[in-house]
This record gives structure tokens, C-alpha cells and sequence, in this order.
């Protein structure tokens, strides 16, 4: 879990990109590398290792949710208090896929 001080928002940010990230796993989906959220977000199955057409739709719906959580914690915190949030979470999740934790 990232640290933050703004906890309500990190525990928003972790909890569904925990959940985004086990379910990739069962897709085979490099989320981390660039582009591949907005290919996830238009419903671009090729960015998929192995085809699971229910799960992709709910990694999909769960990145959908993560921006507009993302959009509600910009407006009450701002841009540069999120980035701090998004960059903890990130190193995270980082660690957590390397085997680092």
C-alpha cells in the first residue's frame, strides 16, 4: 500500500489497482508499459497474452472507475497532490510484479 497522507485516496488508488493487476494477470496484460490503459479503455483485446473476454471486460471497467477516481481526487486535492498518490501507487505496484516486496 502506498503512503500517503491523504489515506482515503490512497486506499482508493491501491484497492483497485491491486484488483487491476491480479485480474491482468489472468489476461497476460503489460498494464505498466505505455498505451496499453488506453487500449484497455477502447476495448483493444489484442494488448491480451490469453484471451478471457469476461475478465478483460472487468479490468476494463475497473480502470474506468480508477479515472474517475482519479478525476474526483484531482478536483478535491489537486494535480500535484495526486501525482504524489499515483507515483506511490505505481512504485507498488512496480515492486509487487517484480517480486521486490
Amino acid at each position: 500500500m502506498s503512503e500517503s497522507r491523504h489515506t482515503y485516496w490512497s486506499r482508493q488508488f491501491d484497492n483497485l489497482a491491486a484488483e487491476i493487476s491480479r485480474l491482468c494477470i489472468a489476461c497476460d496484460i503489460k498494464m505498466l508499459e505505455p498505451g496499453v490503459a488506453e487500449r484497455v479503455l477502447k476495448g483493444d483485446q489484442s494488448v491480451c497474452g490469453r484471451k478471457n473476454p469476461e475478465v478483460f471486460e472487468k479490468i476494463r471497467r475497473h480502470l474506468m472507475a480508477f479515472f474517475q477516481v482519479e478525476e474526483k481526487a484531482i478536483h478535491r486535492l489537486g494535480a500535484d497532490e495526486v501525482k504524489i498518490i499515483l507515483d506511490e501507487v505505481r512504485a507498488s505496484l512496480v515492486r509487487l510484479r517484480s517480486g521486490t516486496v
